[in-house]
């Protein structure tokens, strides 16, 4: 049975990949922001922990452990969801994972698991949430995808497939569902420093070729203000968003760029 919803309480927010990184910092400023926090990912261990530490902080967090390569898992974290607070606002669909190895090094199964996770899952959690979200007439998914969504990196050939796809899908559902009071944003952040990045990005960063490397935290702010004010596509830093295009109108020059980043690689 579904528990009667407070129409004054906050947002009710499902974040996957809540464990660590991103969808920790996420979950956690959400929760500072008075929103309700659905926390899932694989290490129920680490949700709890970081339920037990925004409860004392004051914030309400539900625990749902999900693995998203299983579709079932999907639906149980949904229902779970409805079953506590009674809707889906927002779906942050964070969940995601990278090898850099070039293509023609990379194990079968390390690419099969970055497209279940980067792609597929991210379709599936889309999926699951839009029934309630049809039902309420308005709701947000946010997907994580990458600026390796919008430029091709070496040594990450798969992950940026993933990644390109992610923003395809999202311009795509976007013009599906705006009609029914739902927006879709594709949010592209650049290097992040967390212990889950590109190793293409890793480098640039570590040589200082590459202005604006970012917090989880300061990722995890951008998230909510995407949620307060909706947006298609999302490039943080701005500067990336610069980079992307030069890939598209000037192939040429941004060859040459990595050609020089990459020497030593």
């Amino acid at each position: 049975m579904e528990q009667d919803h407070d129409q004054r309480g906050g947002k009710v927010v499902i974040v996957t990949g809540a464990s660590s990184g991103i969808g920790e910092s996420t979950a956690r400023r959400l929760g500072r922001d008075s929103m309700r926090v659905v926390l899932a990912a694989r290490r129920e261990d680490a949700l709890k922990r970081i339920a037990r530490e925004m409860a004392a902080a004051g914030a309400e967090a539900l625990v749902v452990p999900t693995d998203v390569r299983d579709r079932a898992a999907i639906g149980r974290l949904v229902q779970a969801t409805l079953e506590h607070w009674g809707r889906v606002d927002v779906l942050v669909n964070n969940a995601g994972l990278g090898y850099s190895r070039r293509v023609a090094d990379l194990d079968p199964l390390q690419l099969r698991e970055q497209v279940d996770v980067n792609l597929v899952a991210v379709i599936e959690c889309a999926q699951a949430v839009l029934p309630a979200m049809f039902r309420q007439g308005s709701g947000h998914i946010i997907n994580v995808a990458s600026i390796a969504g919008l430029i091709g990196l070496p040594n990450s050939g798969v992950y940026c497939a993933t990644k390109f796809a992610v923003v395809g899908f999202s311009d795509a559902l976007r013009r599906e569902v705006r009609s029914r009071g739902i927006r879709v944003t594709a949010f592209c952040p650049g290097f992040v420093a967390t212990n889950f990045s590109p190793r293409l990005l890793a480098v640039l960063a570590s040589q200082r070729r590459m202005p604006g490397v970012m917090s989880a935290d300061y990722v995890a702010g951008r998230i909510a203000h995407l949620i307060r004010h909706p947006r298609r596509l999302d490039i943080i830093p701005p500067g990336w968003g610069a980079l992307a295009a030069l890939g598209q109108s000037l192939p040429w020059l941004a060859d040459l760029v990595f050609q020089v980043t990459m020497r030593d690689q």
